[in-house]
């Protein structure tokens, strides 16, 4: 269940027990959510230009049944599974940060996030495994020392600017993951049914989330920097503890 593995990154994020630690941790969770979000963009893209691949439950060539109906996955590429990709990425930095954790997450992101997609015909199995490689791939990466401390310099700097702001922000974006982006994926159904793009769907989604996306960011991102900006105005010297 995505809501078990949100929990499981609010749960390290608020560890007590060093204060170094404690910032390590936090660094690789920021890291890991920036990651996460540019990675998905990069599995849409990649649905959106890759071979076009039907989905179990919308193929009745391999005499399949499943126990739900198709449900509009016909435009939908099937590989590589964006959820996978998205809570591998994410279990790596769990793995980094707590071994106890990590395989909480791991469990979690295996039989309770990938396999019902595969048991319910959403994904074949290598769907899943193509983007578990891409999740973990990108999750070593943003865990190096050098790319997490970049990344999560700004968003800890506001955090400890103003609070109020950044943990509002954190639980909208932290929303979005439990609900795996269902309401950014609402929003683009309906834009499909507005707009009657059935041959370039694929080609609209991934543009569309991008744009979504890039603004959603840029919006955060802004917000932050204006507080940023205004504690150096009054705090020259001010530093991270």
């Amino acid at each position: 269940m995505t809501g078990i593995f949100v929990a499981l990154l609010w749960g390290v994020w608020f560890d007590q027990s060093n204060t170094e630690r404690q910032r390590q941790t936090r660094e690789k969770i920021i890291a890991g959510v920036v990651g996460s979000l540019v990675c998905l963009v990069i599995v849409r893209m990649m649905t959106a230009f890759l071979p076009f691949r039907h989905r179990p439950l919308t193929d009745p060539s391999n005499g399949l049944i499943f126990p739900v109906t198709s449900g509009g996955w016909e435009h939908w590429s099937s590989f590589p599974s964006d959820n996978a990709a998205l809570f591998f990425l994410l279990t790596i930095c769990l793995f980094s940060t707590s071994r106890v954790m990590g395989w909480i997450g791991l469990l979690d992101t295996v039989c309770l996030i990938c396999f019902p997609r595969v048991f319910v015909g959403v994904h074949y199995p290598t769907d899943v495994i193509g983007g578990a490689v891409l999740g973990m791939l990108a999750g070593y990466i943003v865990i190096r020392k050098s790319i997490r401390s970049y990344l999560a310099r700004y968003p800890l700097q506001w955090m400890e600017v103003h609070p109020p702001s950044f943990y509002a922000s954190a639980f909208l974006v932290t929303f979005l993951f439990a609900s795996v982006f269902w309401p950014v994926l609402s929003l683009l159904i309906s834009l499909k049914k507005l707009l009657y793009f059935e041959s370039r769907l694929p080609l609209v989604y991934s543009l569309s989330g991008l744009a979504i996306f890039v603004a959603v960011l840029a919006l955060v991102g802004l917000w932050g920097r204006m507080y940023w900006e205004k504690a150096q105005n009054h705090h020259p010297d001010h530093s991270l503890q």
